[in-house]
């Protein structure tokens, strides 16, 4: 089988700004600076325990990051939503030679709520988020643990996401081909070893279907 492997934020949702400013917010009212635009740009898709720890002492990162998840659920996803196109992408790949895996630094049972809150869970096979137990991205282990959940062929398989730690991950695990997306958090010069750049989801859609011809031909 072969897989297609998503990144979330700025790849299928369009979340930074609330990202940035709910992780300021958190930071404020435990007593912290806020994390400057630049810094928040250099530490994205890092895990959220990782973000705080920029500015914070460890006792208070898990309590950190239950506020924040409390306020994104509350408000945070009001202020979220797919990218144009990002749900029919999914749908148009999937089928039953096909795995859609999603790897995201935001924790699994998050990321999952997420999906379903949007509407994507029915084309997901595996959400592999965050886990203190496993490595981040851009370390393999996601790639390669999500690949093997739904038995898929880690070299049949392709990584999409919005910054070069998603393209990292993906060489590091020996995916067939890695693809950035440039309407993220990613500039051109970032997403520079990607294989394939696209700055449209029509652009995703065409540029997939391809790689799934050459797969599958």
């Amino acid at each position: 089988m072969m897989a297609f492997l998503f990144d979330l934020d700025g790849t299928l949702i369009e979340s930074k700004g609330i990202i940035s400013k709910l992780v300021n917010e958190t930071l404020q009212e435990f007593g912290y600076s806020p994390i400057s635009e630049d810094e928040m740009y250099r530490y994205v898709g890092m895990p959220l325990e990782k973000m705080f720890l920029i500015k914070t002492e460890k006792k208070y990162v898990d309590e950190m990051c239950n506020r924040y998840l409390s306020k994104y659920l509350k408000e945070g996803l009001d202020m979220t939503k797919p990218y144009d196109g990002a749900i029919d992408l999914l749908r148009d790949l999937k089928d039953k030679n096909t795995g859609i895996g999603i790897i995201t630094t935001k924790s699994e049972n998050e990321a999952k709520y997420v999906l379903s809150y949007f509407g994507f869970s029915k084309y997901v096979d595996v959400v592999v988020g965050h886990n203190i137990n496993r490595m981040p991205k851009p370390n393999p282990d996601p790639i390669l643990y999500a690949c093997s959940l739904i038995h898929a062929e880690v070299e049949k398989s392709v990584m999409i996401g919005d910054t070069h730690i998603d393209i990292q991950a993906g060489k590091s695990a020996g995916v067939y081909t890695t693809v950035g997306v440039l309407w993220g958090v990613g500039r051109e010069e970032d997403l520079k070893y990607a294989d394939y750049t696209v700055k449209t989801m029509e652009d995703l859609e065409l540029t997939l279907n391809k790689i799934k011809g050459q797969l599958t031909g």
